[in-house]
């Protein structure tokens, strides 16, 4: 590793940046200590805090989007604009002021914020073109960030780190469950090799997971573009000309063509996929998509070339545009320094290389999250769900779609419950209607009222509560 301690966001609780190292990989990620350490009630020798390792989405956008627009504790606010064409150095000078997030995640648990796949945002390397593909690196990166702070809380006499639990949203319903997945399975091998226990690895103790606004399955979510476009609580956003087109022609035609392309990619695999016998054998990645995929990819998004939303991430006619000032303040040396980060990376939030490479194998159209959701509710793990309902592209429609379709122990029982208020106690001691959830065994879905695809940036506290719910009681109620 490769470590930086800053001081910037939130200056007083413990930091680590940097990168990690991996041969030809080199993953980039920023850990905050939770704010709960500092409270004059907290017992180091017998208070347990939970670690929350976050990915965002893309495939290949940076979780510092996350950390700087959403759950994280930083928060920039220009009070003069970036010049491009101006010096680094004239730019350091430009006034600009960097805020504390007061309802960060780290209120309540110690926060990673990792970019991945390799590639995205300040880590770099080979980069891999699946999920798959980039399955044993995340596990990697969360084992060597893991060991850090499993040894710093053993030199400071804190608890063990005993609780751990991964959340990402949009993409992340891709990674996320594969990752757990090959966790899980490497849990189990671990825990049987003396040789990779002597190597320094680890059984993670993972507690649950949780997903907002994922892309699981583009099959099965892609014809809630119906519902949400012209069946929703919201104002429609197809005309009725559309809306009869979608239904009758799109997505019957959408359909034909996802099932084709689902014939035409049959890798040559373990049916159990992420534990294949011999432990690291992932799916093979094929360098060039499919005539069939390519051919549902094009026809099926044709929808959303249709709307006149200002984002297809927030379908309100009074939506706002979720600002990205922090990125040129990313890109400047004093920045990159403070936190370890190679100076040499024009900072991006979004890297398309990563993307085309993705796409070159048809990771998300071709590729479904159902199996590994299924074989995670199936070990007991618990998982939250989490979609803002005014969000178009990963809409709350499609996750229930997926949610009811899980093959696990409770489907029967998640299918039979009904959909219940949730409220969460605000500051002023008023209870807020924030939302609807369904929870049955492990397996929680929550409907986030007035809240875009970045659901911590609408309703801030909101997923924090949201959070210290899930984390303290495994589900949502």
């Amino acid at each position: 590793m490769r470590l930086k301690q800053p001081k910037l966001c939130d200056p007083e609780v413990r930091q680590y940046s940097g990168y990690l190292d991996m041969e030809n990989k080199h993953v980039f990620f920023w850990y905050f200590g939770s704010r709960t350490r500092l409270a004059a009630s907290f017992n180091a020798t017998t208070d347990k805090v939970p670690l929350v390792f976050w990915f965002s989405g893309g495939p290949g956008c940076s979780s510092q989007i996350a950390n700087w627009q959403e759950n994280g504790p930083c928060t920039y606010v220009p009070s003069a604009p970036f010049d491009k064409s101006i010096s680094d150095e004239a730019r350091k000078a430009l006034p600009h002021e960097v805020k504390r997030n007061p309802n960060a995640w780290n209120a309540v648990a110690d926060v990673v914020f990792i970019d991945q796949p390799v590639g995205t945002g300040f880590s770099y390397g080979r980069m891999p073109n699946s999920t798959e593909g980039a399955a044993d690196t995340a596990w990697r990166t969360m084992q060597g960030i893991y060991a850090l702070l499993s040894a710093d809380a053993q030199k400071r006499g804190e608890q063990k780190i005993t609780d751990v639990h991964i959340f990402g949203e949009s993409y992340a319903g891709r990674y996320i469950p594969v990752f757990t997945e090959y966790i899980l399975h490497m849990n189990k091998h671990v825990s049987a090799s003396a040789d990779l226990q002597g190597r320094g690895f680890v059984e993670l103790p993972l507690k649950g997971i949780g997903i907002g606004n994922g892309m699981f399955d583009y099959f099965m979510q892609n014809p809630s573009y119906y519902s949400m476009g012209c069946d929703s609580s919201y104002p429609p956003l197809f005309n009725r000309w559309q809306c009869a087109y979608l239904k009758s022609k799109m997505i019957p035609r959408c359909n034909d063509l996802m099932s084709k392309c689902y014939s035409a990619w049959a890798p040559q695999t373990s049916a159990l996929g992420m534990r294949a016998d011999d432990c690291v054998r992932l799916q093979p990645e094929r360098w060039r998509t499919s005539r069939e995929c390519a051919a549902a990819d094009s026809f099926c998004n044709g929808a959303l070339n249709w709307t006149t939303m200002i984002s297809t991430y927030d379908v309100r006619p009074s939506a706002r545009l979720v600002p990205d000032d922090y990125v040129d303040y990313l890109r400047t040396d004093e920045f990159k320094a403070a936190v370890g980060a190679q100076i040499e990376i024009d900072y991006a939030e979004c890297s398309d290389e990563v993307f085309d490479r993705f796409s070159s194998t048809s990771d998300e159209v071709s590729r479904s999250a159902m199996s590994s959701l299924q074989y995670i509710l199936g070990q007991n793990v618990p998982v939250l769900l989490y979609s803002g309902d005014a969000d178009f592209i990963c809409n709350w429609y499609g996750t229930v779609a997926v949610a009811k379709a899980l093959q696990w122990p409770g489907k029967d029982r998640f299918a039979s419950a009904q959909a219940s208020n949730w409220t969460w106690p605000a500051k002023s001691g008023k209870v807020m209607n924030a939302g609807q959830y369904t929870s049955a065994d492990n397996l929680s879905f929550l409907r986030v009222f007035q809240a875009g695809h970045e659901v911590p940036y609408y309703q801030p506290q909101a997923s924090l509560y949201m959070l210290a719910q899930f984390l303290s009681h495994r589900k949502i109620f």
